[in-house]
Parts: C-alpha cells; structure tokens; sequence
C-alpha cells in the first residue's frame, strides 16, 4: 500500500472512531433519561397507593347496611332507616330531582305535596265512617257559628240586656257622682268665693276706685295729700280706718302676732270725714279688700309681692333678710308683702298677704311709731305708702279655684259575652290519615326546605276519639308566597356521579345539612361536615390502586426494552472500535516502514 493510501485509510479510521464515542455518549445520556422516568413512574405509583374514595352507608332490601358509591340518589333517596340529608349550593339553595321540583311546583300546600307520594290513605274503610262524622260535626258548627255571629252582632252594638242594664247604672251612678259634689261643702264654699269675686270685679277696680275719691299719688286729695306730705303724721291713719273698719272699734291681728285697735275714733275729725270722701272709701273699697274665699280662707285681694317701690317685679325683704344670714325686724315684717312661716326645719315658706292684712300692719305702724324708733324713717314710711296704693291696690282680685271634679270612671267593668258564646267557634278538624309515619317525616321535612325554612313540624301520633285505630298526621301548612323557590334541579348525569359530589364536596362548592330532631318536637336543619356524618366514610380506592400499578408494570417493561437495545448498541460499537483501533494500528506501523525505505535510498 502506497504512504498516499495509507495516509487517507488513517483518516477514514479516525473518523468513525470519533463517531463511535459520539453514539456512546448519546446512548449514555438516554439510559440516564430512562433512569429518571423510572424514578417517576415509581413516585406516581407510591402516591396512588393512598388514594380513598368516599362511599355511603346505606341499606339493602333486607335491612343489612352496605356501602355503595357516594352519589346524590344514594344520599338523598329515602329510605326508613336512614338519616335524611339535603345539599346545597354556593348560593344556598337546595339540589333536588326533577319529580320532587314538579310536585312542589304543583302543590299549594303541604297536604297537596305529601299527597303527590301516596300518602293519605282514604280508602281505608274507618274512613268513611270518620267522614260521616265529621259531617255531621260540620253542620252543628255552622248552626254555632251562626248563633255566635248574630249574639255578637247584638253584643258589640249594645243591645243586650247585659248592656242594658249596664249603661243605666253607670249614668245614675254618675249622676251621682255629681250631685254628690254640687252638694259638698267644698263646692258651696266655692260657690261663695265665686260669688265674692264676681262681686270684687263687679264693684270695679281698687285703685280706680281710690283715685277717683282721694287722686293719685301724683296728685293727692284730701286726708291722703296730708299724709303724703307728712309720712309719719296721723293723716294716713284716717284712710285706713276708713278701709278698715270705720265703726264700731276693735282689735285686728297683725303678722307680727301684736293686736291693733281700729274704730270710729280713727277717722273722727279728719278731712274726709268732713268732706264726705272717707264714707265713699268705706263704702267703695272696704267690701272689696275684706272679701276672701271661704273655701279655704286665702283672700281675694292680695299685695303685688313688691316690698321696693323702686323695683320692678317681685322684691321679699323678709327672704333676702334670711339670706344674708340675719332675722327679719318686726318693722320688716309688718312692713312687707309676704308672710313668713317657719317650717321648723331651719327653712321658711311666704305667702302673699291680703290687702286687708297690709292695711292693718300699716295701721300698727302709724299707731306705733316709736317702737320703731330710727329703723322708721320718713322717707321708708313714705316708700310704703305709695307702694301700698300704686301697687297693692292695682293688683286685680284673684279668681278661686273650684275643688276637683268627681272620678267618672265607673268602678264596674263592662259586660263581658256569655261563657258558652264568647269566642267564635272553630269548624271541626278534618284529620286527613297517614299509616306510614318515616316517609311522611321524609317528605315533610323536604317540602319545608323546599319552601325556604330550616325547621319542619314532626308528624305526630292520634287516633279517633274512640280509640278504634291509631295513625299519623301533621299540620298543613300552605306555601309560602313571599320566598323564592329555595331549590335547583339537579342533572341525571351529576346524580349518578359519585366523582362530581366527591369533588364537589372537599373543595366546599357543596355542603350538606343533616335534619335532626330538637328538644321542642321540631326539625331542623343543620350543616354538617361530610367527615362528621355517621353514613360517609373514606374507604381505600382499589380501583385507582389497580390502574396505577398497572400502569407502573407497562412503564418499567417499557423502559427496561429501552435499556436492553441502547446495551446491545453499546457492544456493537465497542467491538467495532476494538476493530478500527487494531488497523489503526497496523497502517500506522506500515507507514513508518515506507518513511525509513525511503530515508535509506537517498543516503
């Protein structure tokens, strides 16, 4: 072979054994990809082992409890020995199938709904002669309710004799009631101070009265011009005597609790005796100021409450005396509007002083001056006078209070209806029968929901009134109108889909209520977790099992075919680079034999 062959055989060579490595680490690399899907397929395989199912407990034919596949038939159809359960969805309503939708949709009421399931058995031979009963109790309560309806109707518009009789003793006993009180002696002695006050007002008013005979204090007439001009003269004297008592002399309490004596001999001489204006004083104004109300003695003719002519509104020299922390004077006392009464508790009371009662502590006063000594002045006498006429005289005669009307409410209660007539009588009630109390329980307790209320009337046990035969009944109940319809039809394929409710039910898009019986006779309706219930277990999912070791056998038997090619590619490439290593090796040896001929035949 020629060094040019050689040289391109060597080529050859060191190319396919570059290819060869090449294809190795290719095939290399898969058998560790093979590696790692095995390493999967036994982790999907581990985890499927724990796989659970939910399934029900429920009943066969025999009574026996067996458990099928957690489905929406299987947990809502009915059956007497097991719990009954609703589901609801995420807006609170209620799945139910299509036959018990159509029932409640045609039913007006609970009797109607129970009757679509067979449940009133009228064709039972006691019912006909519970029916002739009952009919013949119907027509008694219509002649009742028919007698109660026209003895109302006679009651209400008081034409009774009960009613009669009642609105004749109340009108006399409240005709006596007020004879009774126009008679008493509170009422007469009303009647007199009425009288008296009518008169006052009649005779006009005091003030007018006093100025039109002896002027004002402005312009002063008569034994009162002299008095004003000399305060704690005599002249004043002359004007109260004659309001007082210008006749015969006696004596007149004061407030000060001292007496003063007034007669004739007090206006004797003066000037309105001369000119005849003291006798128009005393027969003007002395009836007026004298007149008080017998009823309870407080006068007709009281002071305006002013003890400062320099005031405006009411001024109580003897309170604000006890209020700076001293004891009113007797010149104090007999000079005032008010009247202290002490309350023995360290407090007082005032009340106003009659006109009359002022006249005779001013009469003690002018009579009595130098008991007084400098605590009377001139000008506080003249103060007084003019606060006697143009305050005291100007306050208007006060008009008596009547005593309190009689009590009219009559002592005796109304007439009430007849015993046996008093409450409308109730028609007889017309028991429809059940003999199979569980599933009408089942179906009440279902329409209840249906209508949107979480409790139910449990179905209670009675008999006819002669004990002949024992049965069930329930209340009926009408539908309610104002609540949407509390539930949704459920599809055929979800309700026969136990990997749909199983789903539904972990991830919360379903929860169930349990209906259970409470301690007051009713059912309710209370949500429940699925892992609380008696009848939904977790069971061991064979079947999921089964499929994922099946699938995990294929995967190995896959991988493992995979591998054994990718061994039988490895030794064929290793004896084929055992093969080419070998030539490699002896065209490199013939090469180097050519180069030393060829060096030995040109030395």
């Amino acid at each position: 072979m020629g060094l040019s062959a050689s040289q391109a055989r060597l080529l050859s060579i060191t190319r396919r054994l570059n290819n060869n490595e090449l294809q190795s680490e290719f095939i290399s690399n898969s058998k560790i990809q093979l590696a790692n899907q095995n390493v999967k397929a036994s982790e999907k395989y581990i985890n499927a082992l724990s796989a659970t199912k939910m399934e029900y407990i429920s009943y066969n034919q025999t009574g026996i409890k067996e458990n099928v596949a957690l489905t929406f038939n299987a947990l809502t159809q009915y059956d007497p020995l097991k719990n009954q359960y609703l589901l609801y969805n995420s807006e609170e309503q209620i799945f139910v199938n299509a036959e018990d939708a159509a029932n409640f949709e045609k039913s007006d009421d609970l009797y109607d709904f129970l009757n679509c399931y067979g449940l009133f058995d009228r064709g039972k031979a006691e019912f006909a002669q519970e029916d002739a009963a009952y009919k013949a109790d119907h027509t008694n309560w219509e002649k009742e309710r028919d007698d109660y309806y026209a003895y109302m109707a006679d009651f209400n518009a008081e034409n009774t004799p009960e009613w009669i009789q009642y609105n004749s003793d109340k009108a006399n006993w409240i005709a006596n009631q007020w004879s009774t009180y126009y008679s008493s002696q509170a009422y007469i002695d009303y009647t007199t101070a009425k009288n008296d006050y009518d008169e006052s007002v009649a005779a006009g008013d005091p003030y007018t009265i006093f100025s039109g005979i002896v002027g004002t204090s402005d312009a002063p007439q008569s034994c009162y011009s002299a008095a004003l001009s000399n305060p704690l003269g005599n002249c004043y004297k002359h004007v109260l005597g004659y309001l007082i008592n210008p006749g015969a002399a006696k004596d007149f309490p004061t407030s000060a609790g001292d007496t003063v004596n007034i007669g004739s001999g007090d206006v004797s001489g003066s000037t309105l005796a001369g000119d005849g204006k003291g006798q128009q004083i005393a027969n003007s104004m002395g009836a007026v100021i004298n007149k008080t109300y017998t009823s309870n003695g407080e006068p007709i003719m009281v002071c305006d409450g002013d003890d400062d002519i320099n005031t405006d509104g009411e001024q109580n020299i003897l309170q604000a005396a006890r209020e700076s922390g001293s004891t009113p004077s007797k010149l104090q006392t007999l000079m005032s509007d008010f009247i202290e009464t002490d309350n023995g508790d360290g407090t007082y009371s005032y009340s106003l002083k009659s006109v009359l009662q002022k006249a005779i502590d001013m009469m003690y006063i002018i009579k009595n001056q130098s008991e007084f000594g400098s605590e009377l002045t001139s000008a506080k006498m003249y103060d007084l006078l003019v606060n006697f006429t143009d305050g005291d005289l100007k306050n208007t005669p006060k008009l008596p209070t009547p005593p309190p009307e009689p009590d009219l409410n009559y002592p005796v209660g109304e007439p009430q209806p007849l015993k046996s007539l008093r409450d409308e009588p109730l028609p007889p009630e017309e028991t429809l029968k059940i003999y199979d109390k569980p599933l009408a329980q089942w179906y009440t307790n279902l329409w209840y929901a249906m209508n949107g209320m979480s409790d139910s009337d449990e179905v209670y046990s009675t008999s006819n009134d002669k004990a002949e035969f024992d049965y069930y009944a329930v209340t009926n109940a009408e539908k309610t109108a104002d609540k949407k319809a509390n539930f949704v039809i459920l599809e055929d394929n979800l309700a026969s889909d136990s990997n749909w409710l199983q789903f539904a039910i972990t991830n919360g898009t379903v929860t169930i209520s349990q209906a259970t019986l409470s301690t007051q006779g009713d059912i309710n309706w209370q949500g429940i977790e699925y892992s609380s219930t008696s009848d939904i277990i977790e069971v061991e999912d064979s079947d999921k099992i089964a499929l994922a070791e099946a699938e995990y056998e294929k995967t190995v038997k896959e991988i493992q075919r995979e591998d054994k090619k990718f061994d039988q590619k490895i030794r064929k490439l290793d004896t084929e680079h055992s093969a080419l290593e070998k030539e490699l090796e002896s065209i490199k040896g013939v090469m180097d034999k050519n180069v030393e001929r060829s060096f030995a035949a040109f030395s």
